[in-house]
């Protein structure tokens, strides 16, 4: 029997304030977006291959093109037990029928909570709010009037396919929207719906306006980088819904199928840097989360002794997820991660955060690939072995570049025994680089200096980045670290228990993309689909975060893996697929919209019941331009690990006060750079740029945050030099053209001429 499903499973689209134009999310890691047309039908290369990617994410007026989110029905069944897209005239069944597609359609339903939500606070929260904890707009009574809930809308794939989330509630439904006069924008809309010619659903959401309805001297203003009473914007989340319509012989009629369960859409910020990945991704968050919690793979993550031969532990069964749960459960030390599918994509990122902040050149210094430090590739992916198959090895080939950088801690901590150098030549440096890495409970250290045997001496631990919370002095985490799996592969690659596709020839040196290491194919399947949508989502620091937070490491918001828990009151259709069938049509949009919905939106959480419209975003920043214009640099007290206990200032202790170190560390630079080089003009064919600061006139400070309401779409968008190949095997040095900033203002927009197609990046392969 064929099941139907919604993928991906959580889709993201963007805000953008261009009122004609929108492209295509990207689905697989650090894509370009795809171009389409209005209606939301990808446009094709010349050659038919494959989409076009978006070159231009401004239109003609310099405004930010929106960001669709794409969403389409798989079937699973014998055929095709990992699933396939389901197109219209395709053989459906179910409900006791089976025919013809001939129409799909779709309920969405958006919202935004924000201005209802509790008060953001670093981490307090995560795990339930206290009952004093203060609400935003805490003085407002009315408390429904703050949520902007638009109601549902309905289209399909025939003779209704566009839908406006509009405050009109489609001339039925009581529709909440903030009051008209806000400053300095007013919201009158959370987005639209489509259809394209295959019946896929397109998701838009606003136009980034955010507006304060307070008045009078020194308004609007914003105090606070997350919450700001009186103020709206228009970023929203909600549940997705499907049902199948297919003309069936075998009764003459058409008949109904509802697709197995909602997926979700969430609706973020313009993604400024789309082909730089975050350190951690939302994608990776979420797999290591249902490694650990949902036994999503248990012949990498199961029950001591069970990884030759993996139970299934049905997640729907609480019983049996449970037991598993209480077991002992540990990583699989016999798996081997493959270097360049695995490995190398994370050590790859903080090398190209050099092009979005000169900051890290002071941690990055003796690593990085470009001057071949201790972040070569080809140097850190041989295996164990594999140098006794070669008649030699050169010395110099061993040891580091010798450069000042490397002659201190990295250069003495990466050279080899004699004795091993022909075995395992590497190993110094690949434990180099792991003993680095910040581990579980070491969330507040900067450095292990003052621990006796510390692994790396007098070196920071990295990923130096912000963690969930370095601002306050309850629920401390200074620093960001990677995920449990992401430490445990590290750690297999580390000891030499890992796998080099070039040694294997299952991948050929000279056309792998080294210096681009992600996936270039569509993804083949909805899970693939789910995760390379949310591999363009940041991870953390989740303090609050970009598109989402901390909310997202909350198994209980999740119905399976990758499907956010949906409250069905408001999340299906009126009347069943059954009921459709028998009353011989399905719900009219009128009796939809003026029926479905019996209450307001809940301005509390039910996690038992599922998740409503606007669930997800309310724990984000209000309006969201402060928190994105804030969270580029941040200040942190280094002193102790433990800093969130001393205070000098309680007893004026001038000593302990002088002993005060601080250390100027970034949030997300792939999603809000500090600088950047801006493209200028072209010189020869050949791009000319400027090294400047990204949101120069901008600063960092509550003025800023007001001026980044307005002038937001302003800012330039950040790709890869198209003069330079994937498969350059030795990139340039410094952060000069690999990436630049383009399309600044709409009136200083440049339009590249045409790179000769051998420099050109292959656009098969960064799609």
């Amino acid at each position: 029997m064929a099941t139907y499903k919604i993928h991906p499973g959580i889709g993201i689209a963007r805000l953008g304030n261009s009122e004609t134009e929108f492209y295509l999310a990207p689905e697989i890691p650090a894509g370009l977006p795809h171009a389409c047309d209005t209606k939301g039908n990808p446009i094709l290369s010349d050659d038919l291959s494959g989409p076009v990617l978006v070159k231009n994410f401004k239109d003609k007026n310099g405004r930010i093109k929106r960001q669709a989110a794409r969403f389409q029905v798989f079937v699973y069944d014998d055929e095709t037990p990992d699933g396939r897209p389901l197109k219209l005239g395709d053989a459906v069944e179910g409900g006791g029928n089976h025919g013809k597609l001939i129409d799909i359609q779709w309920r969405v339903y958006l919202a935004n909570k924000k201005a209802s939500w509790y008060e953001f606070n670093t981490r307090s929260g995560e795990h339930g709010y206290a009952d004093n904890h203060p609400r935003r707009n805490a003085s407002i009574e009315n408390r429904d009037r703050l949520i902007i809930d638009p109601g549902p809308r309905i289209i399909n794939s025939t003779n209704l396919r566009h839908a406006s989330f509009d405050r009109s509630g489609n001339n039925v439904y009581a529709a909440t929207f903030p009051p008209q006069g806000l400053t300095p924008y007013d919201i009158d809309t959370l987005g639209e719906i489509l259809t394209d010619d295959n019946a896929r659903l397109l998701v838009l959401g606003g136009f980034g306006r955010s507006g304060s309805e307070k008045s009078g001297p020194g308004e609007p203003h914003i105090s606070h980088y997350a919450n700001n009473d009186g103020w709206y914007d228009d970023v929203s989340d909600g549940p997705v819904m499907a049902r199948l319509a297919m003309y069936s012989d075998q009764v003459g009629a058409v008949r109904y199928i509802d697709v197995e369960y909602p997926a979700w859409v969430v609706v973020g910020y313009p993604r400024f840097v789309p082909q730089i990945h975050d350190m951690i991704t939302i994608d990776e968050v979420l797999y290591d989360l249902f490694l650990r919690e949902f036994a999503y793979d248990t012949s990498l993550y199961g029950r001591l002794g069970s990884f030759d031969c993996p139970e299934t532990v049905p997640i729907q069964n609480q019983t049996a997820l449970s037991q598993w749960q209480a077991s002992r459960l540990t990583w699989n030390k016999d798996f081997k991660p493959w270097f360049y599918r695995d490995i190398w994509p994370i050590l790859f990122r903080p090398n190209e955060f050099l092009y979005l902040s000169n900051i890290l050149a002071q941690s990055n210094f003796p690593h990085d690939q470009e001057q071949r430090g201790t972040f070569d590739p080809f140097k850190l992916g041989r295996t164990p072995g594999h140098a006794q198959k070669r008649t030699s090895v050169k010395s110099a080939d061993i040891s580091p570049t010798a450069r000042d950088a490397s002659q201190g801690e990295a250069f003495i901590a990466t050279q080899q025994p004699l004795e091993d150098q022909h075995s395992d030549p590497y190993r110094p440096m690949r434990q180099f680089l792991f003993d680095l890495l910040r581990r579980n409970g070491e969330d507040n250290e900067f450095k292990l200096e003052d621990k006796v045997g510390s692994r790396v001496h007098n070196l920071p631990l990295m990923p130096l980045l912000c963690g969930d919370n370095p601002l306050t002095n309850e629920v401390v985490t200074k620093f960001l670290r990677l995920t449990d799996y992401q430490l445990f592969i590290l750690k297999q690659w580390a000891e030499g228990r890992f796998i080099n596709e070039m040694e294997q020839g299952w991948i050929d040196r000279k056309k792998y993309p080294v210096f681009f290491p992600y996936p270039t194919t569509p993804p083949e399947n909805g899970r693939k689909l789910d995760r390379g949508v949310l591999s363009n989502v940041l991870g953390g620091a989740f303090c609050p975060g970009g598109e989402l937070n901390w909310i997202m490491r909350n198994p209980s918001i999740y119905w399976t893996s990758y499907r956010i828990k949906a409250d069905r009151h408001v999340a299906d259709f009126l009347q069943s697929a059954a009921q459709a069938n028998a009353n011989r049509q399905p719900t009219s949009v009128i009796e939809e919209l003026s029926f479905s919905i019996d209450n307001t939106l809940s301005h509390n959480n039910n996690f038992g019941a599922g998740l409503q419209p606007g669930d997800l975003t309310k724990y984000m920043a209000l309006p969201w331009q402060a928190d994105f214009n804030e969270c580029t640099t941040n200040t942190i007290n280094i002193t102790y690990a433990d800093w969130n206990t001393i205070n000098a200032d309680n007893d004026n202790d001038q000593r302990l006060k002088l002993e005060e170190k601080m250390w100027d560390t970034l949030w997300w630079p792939a999603h809000r750079p500090l600088q950047s080089n801006e493209l200028t003009g072209f010189e020869n064919g050949k791009p000319v740029t400027t090294w400047t600061t990204w949101s120069r006139g901008i600063q960092q400070t509550y003025a800023g945050d007001l001026k980044m309401v307005e002038d937001w779409w302003k800012l330039g968008f950040i790709i890869r030099n198209p003069y330079l190949s994937d498969i350059d095997s030795t990139p340039s040095t410094g952060p000069d053209n690999r990436y630049y900033s383009i399309e600044r203002y709409g009136s200083e927009q440049l339009a590249a001429p045409d790179p000769q197609p051998s420099a050109i990046i292959n656009p098969a392969k960064n799609t």
